[in-house]
Parts: C-alpha cells; structure tokens; sequence
C-alpha cells in the first residue's frame, strides 16, 4: 500500500499500527470476552463447581481462543468463557466444544464405531474415539455430570424461591469478626489495611459483618496475613489458615440457621385478634 500524500513512512506504520489494535479491541468488545475471567468458587453452587472442574480439565490443553478460532468450532468464543464463568447453565454444544479438545482425542478420531450418542449429535464424536480409548470414559463421566446439571438447575427454576429475610450478624458470626481482628492485630498491619491490597475491601466487608469467606478464601487470606508477619512460613499459613476457616464455618452455619428461623417465622400463620379482645 502507498504511503499517503504528506506523510512520511514512519508515520503511516504508526497510523497502521493503530488502526490495526483498534480492530481488534472492537473485535474483543463485540465478542464480551473478559480479559481476566474469574475463577469460579466449586463451593459456592453445582454451576460454580462444574465450571470449576472444566477449567481445571483445561489446564495445560489447547487454550479457549485456540479452540474459538478453529474451523470445526461452531460456537462463539464469548459462549466459550462463558461456560467458564459458572454463571449460568452452558448449552451441551459449549460444553462438548470444550471436552473434545481436553477430555478427547481428535486426532484419534475415525469413523463411527458405536451409536451411543445418536439421541445428542453434539456429543456424536465421543462414538468416533477407538473403542477402549480414555476418552470414552472420561466422556461418559462428563456427560452424566452435565445431564444431572441440566436436571437441577431446571428443578430449581421451577422451585418457589424462599422470600428474603434481613437478619442481624449472630453471635458466632461476631465472635469470626473477633478471631479475624485478632489476626490482623497479631500482624504489622496496624491500622493500615490498605497495604492488603486486593483483599482490603472484602477485609471490610468481613469486618463489617457484611460477608463471610468461604474455605477456599480464607486459604488466600491466611497467606496474604501471614505475609505482614515476621514469621511468614508455612506453618504459619496452616495455623491461621485453621483459625480462619474453623470459625468462617461456623459463622456460615448460623447465619444459614437464623434466615431459616426467620423464613419460617415469616411464613407461620399471624394471630389474628378478636374484636372482642379489644
């Protein structure tokens, strides 16, 4: 391509250049694919923990991009994250997308050998594995999982959900709120929480009464804790790690005990006063 009247060639590349990444950020945008999508927490629903184990499926295989940009790929990359993401139910044909590249074996694919799979065709290559090859149990394991996924997340979309209820922090959660303080204050922290980084604002929000961390959580804040110590070992971790998630536990527990006391008595029949009675 000729340069442009009035510019110099340096100038042109640069202009290239530019045109060239703002194409493709408007191609990243229309896609909706995070830069950074966040890791699921297995603990926190059966959508969390499947996502979960279908990332840790993929780890070290060919990468979600990789496989969006193939020609035999028939779903979007943004649908391909998103099966990642734990936040809602993936179609069967994301899925099979994703565990035909990390739980299969294309390569060893060949003609159809059984018919397992004629009632769901978006599974149909698993037939076409060597009979005998791994892959094939992997896959029968993946596909009772997802099946049973299917049937509990529409079990609960038609399940009446239980009315909200505000309750107040109970004792056991306080006495978190006690044990979490006292870890801060065996630290060098100090009044300075800001200088925990990422974790200061959920710090706040535990501190506050306002959240709970779950196992997986208190795990990452033990180390970030220990860190602000002079003995930052690994014992260290594992001592604050037990008082953290021993106490979290509990909180949790009571918390759920006292919005199902509050559901029920929200849900129990109100007295009604005679006229009589007044």
């Amino acid at each position: 391509m000729a340069a442009r009247p009035g510019l110099s060639t340096t100038r042109e590349k640069t202009l290239r250049a530019f045109a060239h990444a703002l194409r493709g950020l408007e191609e990243r945008r229309s896609e909706h694919v995070p830069a950074h999508p966040k890791i699921p927490d297995p603990l926190q629903g059966p959508l969390q923990a499947f996502a979960h184990a279908l990332r840790m499926r993929g780890r070290g295989k060919v990468s979600v991009a990789w496989i969006a940009g193939h020609d035999e790929t028939e779903v979007s990359r943004a649908a391909l994250y998103a099966a990642l993401s734990g936040t809602r139910l993936p179609a069967a044909a994301t899925v099979s997308t994703l565990l035909r590249w990390w739980a299969g074996d294309p390569a060893s694919e060949g003609v159809k050998l059984t018919r397992f799979y004629d009632d769901s065709p978006v599974w149909s290559w698993v037939d076409r594995l060597p009979l005998g090859h791994e892959g094939r149990d992997r896959m029968n394991a993946w596909t009772s999982w997802y099946n049973d996924l299917v049937d509990e997340v529409r079990a609960a979309r038609t399940r009446p959900r239980a009315p909200r209820v505000s309750i107040t922090a109970p004792p056991e959660q306080q006495r978190f709120v006690k044990e979490l303080t006292a870890l801060i204050e065996a630290t060098e922290l100090g009044e300075e929480l800001w200088l925990l980084g990422t974790w200061h604002s959920r710090v706040d929000r535990y501190l506050d009464g306002k959240a709970i961390p779950t196992d997986d959580t208190c795990r990452g804040l033990a180390k970030r804790l220990v860190s602000f110590t002079r003995d930052a070992d690994q014992d260290s971790v594992t001592a604050v790690l037990e008082r953290l998630r021993a106490a979290a536990q509990v909180a949790r527990a009571a918390r759920a005990r006292d919005r199902r006391t509050a559901r029920d008595n929200a849900a129990a029949p109100q007295a009604t006063r005679s006229p009589l009675d007044a």
